[in-house]
């Protein structure tokens, strides 16, 4: 069985959860993938056409009108509004940047880093990852987790800063803005974060590690 792999949003979502709702994702991941709706996806797909692909505002928002799931619709065209918003406090030409994956320090799960698009802020190439689910987030937390991304990211091509924009209410936590503590804080949230995997494989009665599990066979 593969290591398990969270996409960044997943990852602060687990990383803010209280420890029960925590405990209870983690025995998820240890088990066999399931796939899962990506619930956001077509908000990023608009994201990257405005920034990217030369798609207007207006046909943005007004294509919102073809995703069929209504609570999914009405989050999209919502996100979409707000990020116009801060766009326009925020000028500038959007760039790319690569993303990062990259595995605990007991290699029992991977981190993805995906921005999803990098732009001048305050005189700093940042890379920038959106967030827009109803779960809060903790700013020191948040800076943490950053704090390791930019610890791991190839020095080539590095950006500036890397932050997340809460779509909720236009917040943008930049790793810039952690002190040595918060810094330090994010590699003790990973190392944490394989204490409760191994226990949670010790409790399913797998593996110490998902590399020592047979492959499973079906019936």
């Amino acid at each position: 069985m593969s290591v398990p792999k969270f996409g960044f949003s997943a990852f602060l979502k687990i990383i803010n959860a209280n420890p029960r709702p925590q405990r209870t994702s983690i025995r998820k991941r240890c088990g066999p993938s399931t796939g899962g709706y990506d619930f956001h996806k077509s908000l990023r797909y608009r994201v990257q056409q405005v920034s990217f692909g030369g798609l207007s505002r207006a046909a943005a928002l007004a294509s919102t009108q073809q995703i069929s799931r209504e609570p999914e619709r009405k989050s999209a065209r919502q996100a979409l509004q707000q990020f116009f918003r801060w766009k326009d406090e925020h000028p500038g030409e959007f760039e790319t940047a690569a993303p990062l994956t990259f595995t605990s320090p007991a290699g029992l799960y991977k981190v993805e880093f995906t921005p999803d698009f990098l732009l001048q802020i305050d005189n700093r190439r940042t890379a920038v990852h959106l967030w827009n689910t109803k779960d809060p987030l903790d700013s020191r937390l948040v800076r943490a987790v950053l704090s390791s991304v930019a610890s791991r990211y190839p020095i080539d091509d590095r950006p500036d800063d890397f932050a997340v924009l809460s779509l909720k209410d236009r917040t943008l936590y930049r790793w810039s803005d952690a002190d040595r503590e918060t810094r330090a804080l994010g590699e003790r949230l990973l190392a944490l974060l394989d204490m409760q995997f191994t226990a949670a494989r010790r409790e399913l009665g797998l593996p110490a590690s998902p590399d020592l599990e047979e492959p499973r066979t079906r019936a």
